[in-house]
């Protein structure tokens, strides 16, 4: 007779498999039979102790295993916890590293403007260039086993502090540490105080609007303008702009150009040129030039010669030779008074007939609140003291502007009756001198020779040294 063993009782099974590297568990558990002992919960966590498992152990999937024990069929009971990765640090840079020198394009009109190529990109101290985010070293993890799981760091931002620029305290920003051109260098933005045009400023360079110093080691060419805070040229500038805050020095010359200043203006020479400097004119010659310099022009070496055209000037003008021999027509204008004159009477006879007016409305006011004391004002009597207020409080500081301005004028107009012409060679016929509310026509040639206002307002000269 055969063995019959379906009735014979069978106790349930667990069995534990590990992933090798020990990032989760699985558990595999068999049902008991015929009345056998079922695997609980307690025994799942022992037998995955015995495997070493000893963290991570999830619970409650246990108990939904169990519950629902599928036939030959494992499940996930022990599950590590990974390292979260640092992230890697990054440069936000606010502008563009490319720096692309092309046409502007107007963008109404569509016209291409091949002078503005932008090739200096400006940029004021204190300016925030890039934003730095560091790198993050991550969090770890912890695998079956309780063993820390190491994250992998996140790799450093790359970026270099140029010239010019400054990186901030918790070293997070970078600045421009100065005003200047702002370009990208290999890996690195750099802030140029000085812009350098190795060549000449042409169609390859296009205009330079820089608010710092410019260098030029060629000339400037027709048509194109350069703006700077201190502009120097080694060789000629031809019908061209120079405009600059602090000084322009042109080592060759100047021909058919304008040259504009707040400060010092040297050159060797200039020709039918436009010239208006706050600080002083230097250059071996003038020709046919319009000049109005604020400190003086002084027309020394070489032929030192004016020539032509209307030099004007609020301080002395010495010169080697004023004219020449063909007795081209040459204004000296010294202080520019008549112009001035004019202004000053008018400014004088504008403040008299304010000052008048804003006494008479002073006493109404004073005369209305004096009474508004003692009754109360018609709503005519209330509206002329308000009117009579708001004038007086609004013509006060122009009464005061005006004043200052007056004692300015006065005191430039003193000065001006000191200045002199200095010829340190000759002066011929053809040279008209303004000085003052005088005008004297030079109709001799003078050997060395100083130009002058006497005590009657008439100019005079004597000897020069």
């Amino acid at each position: 007779m055969a063995d019959d063993f379906s009735n014979i009782s069978i106790n349930g099974k667990v069995s534990v498999f590990v992933d090798e590297y020990f990032m989760w568990a699985k558990a595999l558990v068999t049902k008991a039979q015929n009345g056998g002992v079922a695997i609980t919960k307690d025994d799942v966590i022992a037998e995955l102790k015995k495997c070493g498992v000893t963290a991570c152990i999830d619970e409650k999937k246990i108990d939904e295993y169990l519950a629902d024990l599928p036939e030959n069929k494992s499940a996930i009971v022990a599950e590590a916890i990974p390292a979260n990765d640092g992230e890697d640090g990054k440069v936000f840079y606010n502008y563009d590293p490319r720096n692309e020198f092309k046409p502007s394009i107007d963008e109404e009109t569509g016209i291409v403007n091949f002078k503005e190529l932008g090739r200096v990109r400006n940029i004021k101290k204190g300016t925030l260039l890039a934003t730095i985010k560091y790198n993050t070293e991550g969090s770890p993890g912890i695998d079956i086993r309780g063993a820390e799981i190491k994250p992998i760091p996140g790799k450093p931002p790359v970026f270099s502090i140029g010239p010019g620029t400054i990186l901030s305290n918790d070293q997070t920003k970078i600045f421009a540490a100065d005003d200047g051109n702002l370009r990208w260098d290999k890996d690195r933005f750099i802030v140029d105080t000085v812009v350098t045009i190795a060549g000449h400023v042409d169609s390859s360079v296009g205009n330079i609007d820089f608010v710092g110093d410019v260098m030029v080691k060629g000339g400037i060419f027709e048509g194109y303008t350069v703006k700077g805070k201190r502009v120097t040229v080694k060789e000629n500038v031809t019908n061209a702009i120079i405009q600059a805050s602090h000084a322009i020095d042109i080592k060759s010359g100047a021909v058919h150009s304008q040259l504009i200043c707040d400060g010092d203006i040297a050159m060797s020479f200039a020709e039918n040129c436009d010239i208006h400097c706050k600080g002083q004119l230097q250059s071996k010659s003038l020709v046919n030039c319009n000049v109005l310099s604020e400190g003086g022009i002084t027309v020394q070496g070489g032929k030192g010669i004016i020539v032509g055209g209307e030099c004007i000037s609020y301080e002395n003008i010495t010169a080697s030779q004023v004219g020449s021999d063909s007795y081209t027509k040459t204004i000296i204008n010294l202080g520019n008074t008549t112009v001035l004159l004019k202004s000053h009477h008018e400014l004088t006879d504008n403040y008299k007939i304010l000052t008048e007016n804003y006494k008479k409305l002073k006493n109404l006011y004073e005369k209305l609140n004096q009474l508004r004391q003692s009754q109360t004002l018609t709503p005519q009597q209330e509206a002329a003291r308000k009117q009579a207020f708001l004038f007086i409080m609004n013509e006060r500081n122009t009464l005061a502007e005006m004043s200052a301005k007056i004692v300015q004028n006065e005191q430039i107009l003193a000065k001006s009756r000191l200045l002199q012409l200095i010829v340190q060679k000759k002066c011929f016929p053809g040279v008209s001198i303004k000085l003052y509310t005088s005008t004297y026509d030079n109709n001799i040639e003078n050997p060395p020779v100083v130009f002058y206002l006497d005590s009657d307002n008439e100019i005079k000269f004597r000897a020069g040294r």
